[in-house]
């Protein structure tokens, strides 16, 4: 059991890894090669519920976001219903970033029982602030304020300040927190975990205890805070489904297991099935066209002849395709976008401020 458990332990570990350096390859890919790859809000699921809140007042894709940011926000409530919040526990790479500082320090603060229970609630008092936001900005307004926006930024330079300094402000409080607090952000602030959480109550997801020793091993593994060893079945809204706590447990007698639809299921098992089902079933929306994170190359747009609106151009495109995309004469879109012709026609949308102070890119596409 041992044996086992430390393969799906360190199995789970590798997956996590590599989950967050694709992550990050990504938006450098983006911050460098422009709307060719998704940005961080892209691919980003609670997105999805904010892009829906857009659609239903009748306002279309909100800045940086996809009808396809949608599908990813069905699919991984879908995800959620069936596994529980294994999105959280072995896919999302923030979630990965901070158990990585949780590393740093054996040292850890025990906040007090009542405390904990208060704060926990603060993730879902952040789930319905932020929706009622979207439905009544129908912008991203979030994204100043997103400590992952903030990361997956710091590799852009001149775009983290100031554009992200609160949300790096954020980010350096919640990384300082991991050290202390296993998976801080999830347990207090994160709202895409309280809606996961949520709909995990509905799943058929559980871990099941039999006679054990009540070593407490599983209690301590857990990065979730939950007392495990004093549970007869977790269906705890904050279990992350990780399989730590039974990784953990030292007993060759299977003492507890993670059940699906009542059948047992072995942890590394389990970490494999959700990751392949998870990027599986992505792979396979992308193939039917309802995944769409990018806009679409020129050519296409050009031969299809449907232009974008103004509003539906990207920041990081350049003046030249900002007008391409818009099918309009390159001095017609320099005089309707209120940029001074000494501006070079390669210059990202949202880098002419460099050449004009006060000019602002979202300013300026909204009013038209």
């Amino acid at each position: 059991m041992k044996t086992k458990g430390s393969i799906a332990k360190y199995t789970r570990w590798i997956i996590l890894a590599l989950i967050l350096c694709a992550s990050m390859i990504l938006s450098s890919m983006h911050m460098h090669s422009g709307q060719k790859y998704p940005s961080i809000h892209a691919i980003c699921p609670l997105g999805g519920l904010e892009n829906l809140w857009s659609w239903a007042g009748g306002k279309g894709n909100l800045q940086k976001l996809f009808s396809g940011t949608m599908t990813l926000f069905f699919f991984t409530s879908f995800f959620a219903l069936i596994f529980g919040r294994a999105f959280c526990g072995n896919i999302c790479p923030f979630g990965t970033l901070q158990e990585l500082f949780g590393k740093f320090s054996k040292r850890k603060i025990k906040v007090p029982e009542k405390a904990d229970k208060i704060l926990r609630y603060f993730k879902y008092l952040m789930l319905v602030f932020i929706t009622l936001m979207a439905w009544m900005t129908a912008t991203l307004w979030i994204s100043p304020y997103d400590p992952y926006t903030a990361f997956a930024h710091i590799w852009s330079g001149k775009e983290l300040f100031p554009e992200n300094t609160i949300g790096f402000i954020i980010l350096l409080f919640v990384l300082a927190g991991s050290v202390f607090i296993d998976r801080f952000f999830c347990k207090y602030l994160c709202p895409a975990g309280a809606l996961y959480g949520i709909i995990s109550k509905l799943s058929h997801l559980q871990i099941k205890r039999k006679e054990c020793s009540l070593c407490g091993q599983c209690t301590k593994a857990c990065p979730m805070a939950i007392n495990v060893a004093k549970l007869d079945t977790v269906r705890s809204a904050e279990c992350i489904a990780c399989s730590q706590c039974i990784t953990a447990c030292p007993s060759k007698e299977n003492d507890l297991q993670l059940k699906l639809f009542g059948k047992a299921v072995k942890p590394l098992a389990f970490i494999v099935m959700t990751v392949v089902l998870f990027f599986g079933s992505l792979f396979v929306f992308n193939q039917a066209g309802m995944l769409r994170l990018t806009i679409p190359g020129i050519a296409s747009v050009k031969e299809s002849g449907q232009y974008l609106k103004i509003a539906d151009l990207r920041g990081s495109m350049s003046i030249e395709a900002g007008a391409a995309y818009a099918g309009m004469e390159l001095s017609e879109f320099y005089k309707l976008m209120e940029i001074p012709l000494i501006v070079p026609r390669g210059t990202r949308l949202k880098d002419v401020s460099s050449y004009v102070p006060g000019w602002d890119f979202h300013v300026i596409k909204s009013s038209r």
